[in-house]
């Protein structure tokens, strides 16, 4: 009795997931209404195949403009994040070159002032001021230290006279 009781049970197990399988459509077909209301094995089953087919069919149209509305309003934030995302990419790029152009002219700066100060003959400067000029080194007597706590700099109104 106890092999037949397990016997009725497992027909019923499988009887029950046969019926379970067929519910569900796996993969991309689509339902024949008509042929599953025919399969179904009660009214119940048969109201449950109905109410599913009247949802899959009833669209709202407020649910479908919420739906536009949010797809719109995505579009609008993305291509508004690509046009950050492309104005960053651009600024970075300006910076590398404003960078670059900068070091160029700096170091084009550095080499002018080189090229000056080595064409300068110090020695050519002292012997003109000195023969040609008639300028001569200070004495003791005309060199005056003024100090001043108040500022980095001197301004000078008038000479200064002893």
């Amino acid at each position: 009795m106890a092999t037949q009781y397990r016997n009725s049970r497992t027909r019923q197990r499988e009887t029950e997931h046969e019926y379970r399988r067929s519910e569900y459509v796996y993969g991309n077909t689509v339902i024949d209404v008509k042929k599953a209301l025919d399969e179904a094995p009660n009214e119940e089953a048969r109201e449950k195949i109905r109410r599913r087919q009247k949802k899959a069919v009833h669209f709202n149209p407020g649910y479908v403009i919420f739906l536009t509305a949010v797809v719109g309003v995505l579009g609008f934030v993305l291509a508004g994040y690509i046009r950050l995302q492309a104005d960053i990419t651009e600024s970075t790029r300006k910076v590398a070159e404003l960078e670059s152009t900068y070091l160029s002219m700096k170091l084009d700066n550095e080499q002018e002032y080189e090229r000056i100060v080595n064409s300068v003959d110090l020695e050519e400067v002292k012997r003109v001021a000195i023969e040609e000029l008639g300028m001569h080194y200070a004495t003791e007597g005309q060199i005056i230290t003024y100090t001043d706590t108040m500022s980095d700099y001197v301004r000078q109104y008038s000479d200064i006279i002893e």
